[in-house]
This record gives C-alpha cells, structure tokens and sequence, in this order.
C-alpha cells in the first residue's frame, strides 16, 4: 500500500541560527521517509534566527507528524503550516533561451505579459528571470518550451502569512486588537527564547 499524498504542504520553521541546523532538519525528515521539494532558508527580521521554508507532499496526518518531529529540535522555535492559511509564496527562475531575431520578438511579448525581467541578451541567447507563484514559474516555463531552453534554475519557495483584509473577515477595531495581543505575545516569546 503506497502512501497517500493528499496536497503539497509549505513549512515554515523558525530556527535558531547553529551550523548544523539544515543538516539536523533534512536528516531527520529523510530518515522519517519524507519527500522534500523545495528547500529555501534564509534570515529574519531577528539577529539569531533563520526561517527554514519547506515544501513537501502529504496529507494532514503526515504534515502533524511532521511538525511534532520539528519540535523535537532544540533549535526550533516555531513551525507554522503555510498550506492552509492565505499566504504569499514565491520563487524565482532564471532560463537562458535560444533565440534567433524572429523568435526573439515572440520571447519578449511573453516576458512582457508575465512581466519577466531580461537580465541578459546577445544575438542568439536571451536570460529571463521570472518571480512568482508556482503557477506562474510553470506557465512561463511552458511557453518558451519551444524556444529551446539551454539552461534552467529555479529557487525553493518562500512564504509569509498574509496579513491583509483579504483574507475574508472585515477589519474591526476588536479584530485589529486581538491580532496585535497575538503578535505581540508571539514576538515577547521568541524574544525570551532567544536572549535568556
């Protein structure tokens, strides 16, 4: 019986900085049979601590599992599930595309409607970059398929909550109030965390 992958989770673990935090958290996620397939990690808006996106398949039960596992970490501070919740996410790919000068035309109306950044060109070669949803990373990628795709890079996924109206409830004063004692508490937690 194969294992059920019901939709692909976006992790993001909050992480005290130490030289062997990636190593400990791959480790412990191929060890466990896991899937990753996108690894991003970068800084925050705190001195000592690096957030750790991750992007894996799984159903509900899995990704609980997962996140236990996290914690078991002494560095881990947080692990929000991004799946479930209005977010932002986004990558980055760079594609160096094989162009001659009647193709090179057809090339940049498609970068100018997925508003695609040239960052290189020469007579036969044009580099797009391309920042976006998964969505769009593929589309483009799809449409310059035929082109002749020489080289192609493209980044793990990054993600915020989205904290915007947007996100279906109308703004209240009571609402604003109680997302600010949640920030808050969150905030003086991680803080107690990392200088005590």
């Amino acid at each position: 019986m194969g294992l059920d992958y019901s939709y692909e989770c976006t992790l993001s673990i909050l992480v005290e900085n130490q030289p062997s935090i990636l190593t400990r958290i791959v480790g412990l996620l191929t060890r466990r049979g896991f899937v990753i397939e996108s690894l991003a990690v970068g800084s925050t808006e705190y001195e000592n601590l690096s957030r750790v996106i991750i992007v894996l398949p799984g159903n509900l039960r899995m990704i609980d599992q997962v996140t236990r596992q996290l914690y078991k970490l002494f560095s881990t501070l947080k692990v929000y599930n991004l799946t479930l919740v209005p977010s932002i996410t986004r990558e980055l790919m760079l594609l160096k595309i094989s162009a001659n000068v009647e193709e090179r035309r057809r090339i940049l109306e498609i970068a100018k409607v997925f508003k695609a950044n040239i960052v290189d060109c020469t007579n036969n070669i044009i580099t797009l970059e391309i920042t976006g949803d998964a969505k769009k990373i593929v589309a483009v990628e799809q449409m310059v398929h035929e082109f002749g795709i020489i080289e192609k890079i493209r980044t793990g996924r990054i993600g915020l909550t989205r904290e915007s109206i947007t996100t279906g409830q109308l703004y209240t004063v009571e609402r604003d109030r109680l997302r600010r004692k949640m920030v808050n508490s969150h905030v003086s937690e991680l803080e107690a965390k990392v200088y005590l």
